[in-house]
């Protein structure tokens, strides 16, 4: 079977009893979790050590992984989805892929990626926090973003600062009816050691 479809038929399944994702219909599944997803193909390089913050189910992480020979590792704070995650990576056969059970504050693993990919976690502000520290310096972060993404960048524009990171491009599309909107930030500093702060503060607090 092909692997999106072994993907799509174990979501709607596990979905029944754990909240992955309110789109259940085939066809929507496949434009805006599928294609959303591979709407940054273009940044993502053969070889990449890609990191997906806050993946749920396993967007946009996974579809780019089958799509391209990446090292992936996704993390969340929910263990179910971890679970499911990995069950989903050994289905399909992903060899370089996996899924770890970890806040992003406590995951150790400061500036080793090329790129880090999010998706519907947090705002821009908070997401920056969650995420720069992770890219390694000349790698990017990609915030995957709906119609709301201009407020949110001007908001973001002081974290995104102090966090070593700088806007490069800003890709605008429609998918189906939904706008969209992905924000490519090159890291072109070190981030300092004390981000991402510890006890939920970028939520709380943002830059």
């Amino acid at each position: 079977m092909d692997k999106y479809q072994i993907f799509k038929d174990y979501l709607l399944e596990v979905n029944e009893h754990t909240n992955l994702t309110t789109i259940t219909d085939p066809d929507e599944i496949q434009v805006k979790h599928f294609e959303d997803s591979l709407s940054v193909m273009p940044y993502i390089k053969e070889g990449n050590k890609v990191l997906d913050v806050g993946a749920g189910a396993g967007f946009p992480g996974i579809p780019l992984a089958i799509e391209k020979d990446i090292d992936l590792t996704l993390i969340d704070s929910v263990n179910k989805k971890v679970n499911y995650m990995n069950e989903v990576i050994e289905k399909i056969g992903l060899d370089n892929a996996r899924a770890i059970h970890v806040r992003a504050e406590d995951f150790d693993s400061r500036e080793t990626f090329d790129v880090v990919v999010s998706r519907a976690v947090a705002n821009l502000s908070t997401l920056s926090e969650y995420c720069l520290p992770f890219v390694k310096p000349g790698g990017i972060f990609i915030a995957l973003k709906g119609p709301k993404a201009d407020i949110e960048l001007d908001e973001a524009s002081n974290a995104i600062k102090v966090l070593g990171g700088e806007v490069e491009k800003i890709d605008r599309f429609m998918l189906g009816d939904d706008t969209r909107v992905n924000i490519i930030i090159r890291k072109v500093h070190p981030t300092k050691a004390k981000y991402p702060r510890g006890k939920n503060l970028p939520k709380k607090n943002p830059l």
